[in-house]
């Protein structure tokens, strides 16, 4: 177990207990069941030293939502008036003074009337992985970093080439973008002969060369995040159409490229600017960069 203060929760075990008691609730379970499922998945903490702690965090996590119970309550004083925990900080300079103040103040909330009971609301789930493979939608500049560029009220086109888990099993959607703006919303736009803007820095690479090592090479496609629910930008994205990825560019697995869609416009308007300035291609299986005034190589 860490602790790092002597806050109520300042350590790992009282986090561990209110998250799990509290996500208990959120699954709208009553609360002698989230009691009953919190004591089966802490069991370690009740049956080993960290005993005080499970019923410290348990007891006020229940308090401040109206839903303490006596049995809890009873468990808490207990280990209170035992001074419960007190072996984390005996080492310390002040001999755990800070401790036994937070104890003595969880003393006087557990035996003040607790607040009424309050309704816990499930969480709506975030949805992280929208669109259909093959999917293009155009996206609309509108933030003050668009103006900078000069890229305000502008479209630009992206495309959903695959599925990315990132982790804890989560699947995102791994995107392209078309290197060409439209003054108003593409109808059926052709993509033909339009490059794909690197979700990345230019100026990481050398000015000629190959575009990075094995590891990390350039970035020609990303997979996108959802942190939040408000932080997909549904206003500013239009469904355009589904076609076949073609082109299937290389999906750097190794150091996958990730971003937020919260925080899109903040690396997209620098990326844009900048790779107006260079030109990339393959050659002979490597990705090469070059200054836009100089001529490719055939």
């Amino acid at each position: 177990m860490g602790a790092w203060s002597a806050h109520l929760y300042g350590n790992d075990t009282a986090l561990d207990v209110r998250d799990i008691y509290m996500g208990f609730l959120k699954e709208q379970l009553g609360n002698e069941e989230a009691f009953q499922k919190t004591l089966e998945k802490c069991h370690e903490y009740i049956e080993g030293d960290e005993e005080a702690l499970f019923w410290y965090a348990l007891a006020d996590t229940q308090w401040r939502v109206g839903r303490l119970m006596p049995k809890v309550k009873e468990k808490a004083l207990w280990w209170i008036e035992n001074n419960g925990g007190i072996e984390l900080w005996e080492e310390s300079k002040s001999g755990g003074r800070g401790w036994k103040k937070t104890l003595e103040k969880l003393k006087v909330k557990l035996n003040t009337p607790q607040p009424q009971e309050k309704k816990i609301r499930k969480p709506t789930p975030i949805v992280t992985n929208p669109w259909n493979v093959g999917d293009i939608y155009a996206y609309q500049f509108h933030t003050d970093e668009a103006k900078e560029y000069g890229l305000y009220g502008k479209y630009i086109l992206f495309q959903k080439i695959g599925e990315e888990e990132v982790y804890d099993g989560e699947i995102c959607s791994r995107i392209q973008i078309y290197d060409q703006l439209y003054n108003e919303l593409p109808d059926s736009p052709i993509l033909d002969g339009v490059r794909l803007l690197p979700i990345d820095n230019p100026n990481r690479f050398p000015p000629i060369g190959k575009a990075g090592m094995d590891w990390f090479p350039l970035n020609l496609n990303a997979v996108m995040e959802i942190f939040k629910k408000n932080g997909y930008p549904h206003s500013y994205l239009t469904f355009i159409d589904n076609i076949p990825d073609n082109r299937k560019m290389p999906c750097n697995k190794g150091a996958m490229a990730t971003y937020g869609w919260d925080s899109l416009e903040r690396w997209l308007s620098p990326f844009y600017h900048a790779w107006q300035n260079y030109d990339w291609y393959i050659k002979d299986g490597e990705i090469l960069i070059k200054p836009r005034e100089e001529k490719n190589e055939k």
